[in-house]
């Protein structure tokens, strides 16, 4: 797996450690990051706005400021008038996999078709449909874009169908692959997915910049469900991080209409996304814990008793040949250069596997009776099953309680640390994404969710007072949601009635978009 493209094919563990770093699934650098504490901060006690009004405040050199402005809305009548989840009374238990599929396969038809008519120079280009994605509503041009969307009209109609069919039934019989083909096992519908979710997006920005709040709503609620649907469909992380990335299209969206002149509060409507379920990663990092016990597994069970020279080299042997299929970049067995490996490997990392070895109870003293291959095998296996359980049992742990300790849970997860013998360190960067993107990934989905649903606590306040409030702090009259990496209030300072800002907690090395300028605008 020296070069990866997402074009069709999708692999999990190195594929998915790239993905963990940005929701727009570009392609990050695949050194995990570790989080850090926000630029500013406040405790949560009221503000004077005296001593604040008039003044300038301290300057937070380390993030970037973004500008927005809401006007005051109350709640919805009734609540839940506004929904970006299935009723329960319109829930089925019923799968939706055949649904999905026929949407794929249109989406798949409807792209073709697009790729066909952009040859004879008759569509719109790409470059120019991704900027409408971002570009602010008033911008967008409507009757062009509604053009563009008409293609995709039967993908997201059948999409429609599935809506509230809530069960997913996607067996892949994962269970019947080795590790080696695990890796190789293609994932065409998580490229087709993220098409879809583009396209439903588009069309949710054309509703919002025509004030069609009901329309978009419908389109943001599908969304959120095809986030979900994609996320459960198979065990790979893969699946989770591309349901996630759908859901944050969502988001988006949402977030622009909020910043519109007279959109309704959606506050009750974002409360009803499970968002804990649609981010939550802990099955699929389970399942890729387990491809470490798939690839140990060849070796069998190694008794008490020294195996010898002999078995321990064919038993390296047959360890060295599944990591070669697996990351497709050392020859085959019969060639020179793995030959070659095969001689100098046990020499190379002999004694560092030995002192190892002596630190455990079961070959404290004892390790005179294994040769240097047993040494490293031994070892190898050893080192794969700590740091297997110990990036399942971490994982455990809310994120932000792993990430206050990361120094503590780096001491067994960091694949770079110096005791792990070389064999052992080669099968696990290829399997195991690095732990704190994955943690981020799910803390960063959480994040925008809560902020935007204390952005509409915000404006339900105006709407109430007229004014934004001197803190967040026991809002009324619904709360602001805290931030999931401080599990505190978001850091928020009032400069006057109309005038605040509000910041998050950084999610990645370079994540300096994390202040919010308010402005307040408007009559309750």
């Amino acid at each position: 797996m020296t070069k990866l493209k997402f074009t069709g094919t999708c692999f999990p563990g190195l594929l998915a450690l790239m993905l963990a770093g940005n929701f727009t699934l570009e392609p990050q650098s695949l050194v995990a990051q570790t989080l850090v504490s926000p630029a500013f901060e406040t405790d949560g006690k009221e503000t004077d706005d005296k001593e604040t009004e008039g003044k300038p405040q301290q300057k937070d050199t380390s993030a970037t400021e973004i500008l927005i402005t809401i006007t005051p809305a109350g709640a919805p009548d009734p609540l839940l008038r506004y929904r970006l989840w299935p009723a329960p009374e319109t829930r089925r238990n019923v799968s939706v996999d055949a649904i999905i599929s026929r949407a794929i396969i249109l989406t798949i038809q409807a792209s073709h078709s697009e790729s066909s008519n952009s040859d004879a120079g008759t569509t719109t280009d790409r470059n120019e449909v991704q900027d409408w994605q971002t570009m602010p509503l008033a911008q967008l041009p409507i009757a062009k874009v509604k053009k563009y969307l008409s293609q995709y009209g039967f993908a997201l109609n059948e999409l429609k169908r599935g809506e509230s069919l809530m069960r997913t039934d996607y067996e892949l019989h994962l269970q019947d692959l080795t590790t080696p083909e695990l890796y190789g096992t293609l994932l065409p519908e998580m490229q087709q997915a993220r098409q879809l979710s583009r396209v439903l997006a588009l069309r949710a920005r054309v509703a919002a910049a025509e004030h069609r709040w009901d329309d978009m709503i419908d389109d943001c609620r599908l969304g959120f469900r095809l986030a979900d649907i994609t996320g459960t469909r198979g065990h790979f992380l893969i699946s989770r991080l591309v349901g996630q990335a759908i859901a944050s299209v969502m988001q988006e969206v949402i977030e622009d209409a909020i910043t519109q002149a007279d959109p309704p509060n959606f506050y009750w409507a974002l409360a009803s996304v499970p968002a804990q379920h649609i981010y939550e990663t802990q099955e699929a990092i389970e399942f890729e814990g387990s491809l470490v016990s798939r690839m140990i597994k060849t070796v069998g069970k190694l008794p008490d008793a020294p195996i010898g020279e002999e078995l321990a080299r064919s038993k390296l042997r047959e360890l060295m040949e599944s990591n070669a299929a697996l990351s497709q970049t050392i020859q085959p067995l019969e060639a020179p250069t793995t030959m070659l490996l095969m001689g100098t490997l046990p020499i190379a990392v002999a004694e560092q596997s030995r002192q190892l070895l002596a630190k455990t109870d079961q070959w404290k003293n004892r390790t005179e009776e294994l040769s240097n291959s047993e040494c490293v095998l031994r070892a190898t296996v050893l080192e794969a099953k700590r740091t297997r359980d110990a990036w399942i049992a971490w994982s455990y742990l809310p994120d932000y309680l792993s990430e206050k300790y990361s120094d503590e849970r780096d001491k067994f997860v960091n694949l770079t640390h110096d005791s792990l013998p070389g064999l052992a360190k080669m099968i696990l960067m290829q399997i195991l994404p690095a732990f704190d993107s994955v943690t981020a990934a799910e803390l960063r989905g959480i994040q925008k969710h809560n902020l935007l649903q204390t952005l509409e606590a915000l404006r339900m306040h105006a709407k109430q007072t007229g004014e934004l409030p001197k803190t967040i702090e026991n809002l009324r009259p619904v709360p602001a949601l805290p931030d999931p990496i401080t599990q505190k209030d978001f850091a928020y300072i009032r400069s006057s009635p109309t005038t605040a800002t509000i910041q998050r907690s950084p999610t990645r090395q370079g994540d300096l978009k994390t202040k919010l300028t308010i402005t307040l605008k408007g009559t309750p």
